[in-house]
Parts: structure tokens; C-alpha cells; sequence
């Protein structure tokens, strides 16, 4: 019975080891270096209200911070978000340059739906704007051979925010490497 005991102890403290510490960062420099400022048991974004204002949940405590003094913040399912302009934008991929996605209502059939919308910044201290031919090409102007892949791709039907699992990564980002060669 004691043994029964001390392994069921010993999974619960095991499983609550594995779950992900939420919270806030302050600054790019916390979020590169994981620091969480402000540690969560519910973080709300408040999107839907439009609120310029987050409510950080933790230890009992209800703490309300303005969305444009933080960086972003991280969640339980181990992603991270940048916010800006009152909204929070996934951080998919950081390499070379900065890819996000948004879950924005679009107008399908009888009402509008969830629909993942990717954007970009060249550097995390960029403004984030939608992923199209045009934004990079203002993005990258010395790197002409990128803009003139992008601008290729685009009138040969090719989405630039696929993703290729067997390369493991954004048609975007396969299009950045190869100009770099």
C-alpha cells in the first residue's frame, strides 16, 4: 500500500514538473533568454474587447499591465507571442527573420470563421505587418535576389506561408536561404 502510494506521489509530482510555467515577458532580451517577469496561472488577452490591457493571473494575485509595455508572453502549450497594436501574434519561426500567425475571423460561407493569417518582421523590434510580396520586397531592398524569388513565387501561385514537413519549414524561409547562397 505504502509503494502504491509513494509511485502515485511520485507521477503527480512528475506531471506537474513536465506542465509549462506561463507568464509575461517584459523585454526581447527576457524572451530570448526565457525570463518570464511575471509568472501566470491564466493570462488574459482581452482581444476580444479590445482592450490595450493584459490580467496576469498568478498565487492568487490579479495583476493588470498595458500590452505595449511588454514584449509578449508565454503559455502553457510551450508557444510564445509577441503583442502589439493591443493583439497577440504567435512567434513561429525566428530564423533569419521573424515569422508570426494570428487567428483572424474571416468571412466564409454563412459567417466568418478562424482563419491562421501569417505576417512577418525582419527583426523582433520591427513592426509586424501581413507576409506578402510587396512588405518584403520594402523589407529586403538589398536583397534583390530574395524579392525577385518572392515576387516568382507569388505569380506562379506559390504560397509563401506553406509549409514543407518534409524540409521542415516555411516556402518563405526556404526562398530566404536560397538567396543567401
Amino acid at each position: 500500500m505504502i509503494t502504491i502510494i509513494v509511485l502515485t506521489f511520485g507521477l503527480i509530482q512528475t506531471s506537474n514538473a513536465q506542465k509549462q510555467q506561463s507568464g509575461l515577458y517584459l523585454t526581447y532580451n527576457d524572451y530570448v533568454n526565457h525570463k518570464l517577469s511575471y509568472t501566470a496561472d491564466k493570462i488574459k488577452k482581452n482581444e476580444f474587447i479590445g482592450s490595450k490591457n493584459v490580467t496576469v493571473v498568478g498565487n492568487g494575485k490579479k495583476t493588470v499591465l498595458a500590452k505595449d509595455q511588454l514584449f509578449g508572453y508565454h503559455d502553457a502549450d510551450n508557444k510564445d507571442y509577441r503583442f502589439q497594436d493591443g493583439k497577440a501574434y504567435q512567434i513561429v519561426d525566428t530564423t533569419g527573420f521573424y515569422i508570426y500567425s494570428y487567428d483572424k475571423l474571416v468571412q466564409q460561407g454563412k459567417g466568418p470563421k478562424p482563419t491562421k493569417v501569417y505576417y512577418f518582421s525582419k527583426k523582433s523590434v520591427d513592426a509586424i505587418q501581413p507576409l506578402t510580396p510587396e512588405n518584403i520586397a520594402v523589407a529586403f531592398p538589398k536583397n534583390t535576389k530574395f524579392k525577385n524569388m518572392v515576387e516568382l513565387a507569388s505569380k506562379s501561385d506559390i504560397k509563401l506561408d506553406a509549409y514543407d514537413a518534409q524540409s521542415n519549414e516555411f516556402k518563405i524561409k526556404e526562398l530566404y536561404s536560397e538567396s543567401l547562397q
